[in-house]
């Protein structure tokens, strides 16, 4: 079952390499391959206003201490990783150890004009959400100079 994906309503100048990540996390999820091999967490990337883009990504069971962000060369670098040891030991013999890894990357391309010194990130109950400020530059209007062509205008004439 295709997972419903909510677009962003605008771009703010974003390259396609987010949807290019989409359509390959949907293509690892229809495939019907082990969740725990290609598990990557879902990134939502829209824009409230013109001032703002926002990413969402869910990362459940993950704390603040898990995750770093980093931004180079205008790109916003998303990095998890967890590992959880239980040992059981009992007066006998028996002896159990697991392990649990969980890790992730992604890298999301920033729009032009995009604040990177005042980037925000929040983790509340499983949903990382970083606000990018985003200033945009005014746009430049470009007058259209017209040739001296000469029209002439079209009669409609009768002849009887």
């Amino acid at each position: 079952m295709l997972d419903l994906i909510r677009q962003p309503n605008d771009t703010l100048g974003l390259s396609t390499f987010e949807e290019m990540d989409k359509l390959f996390d949907n293509l690892w999820r229809t495939a019907g391959l082990p969740a725990t091999q290609f598990a990557m967490p879902s990134v939502d990337i829209y824009s409230t206003d013109d001032s703002h883009m926002v990413v969402e990504m869910q990362a459940p069971g993950f704390d603040t201490g898990d995750i770093e962000l980093n931004v180079r060369n205008n790109v916003l670098e998303i990095r998890g990783e967890k590992q959880e040891k239980d040992e059981q030991k009992d007066d006998k013999r028996s002896y159990l150890v697991r392990e649990r890894n969980a890790s992730f990357a992604r890298r999301i391309v920033l729009p032009e004009g995009a604040d990177a010194e005042n980037i925000s990130a929040e983790l509340d109950k499983g949903l990382l959400k970083v606000t990018v400020p985003v200033r945009r530059p005014a746009a430049k209007r470009i007058p259209i100079q017209g040739g001296n062509r000469s029209t002439k205008k079209l009669s409609a004439k009768s002849e009887k």
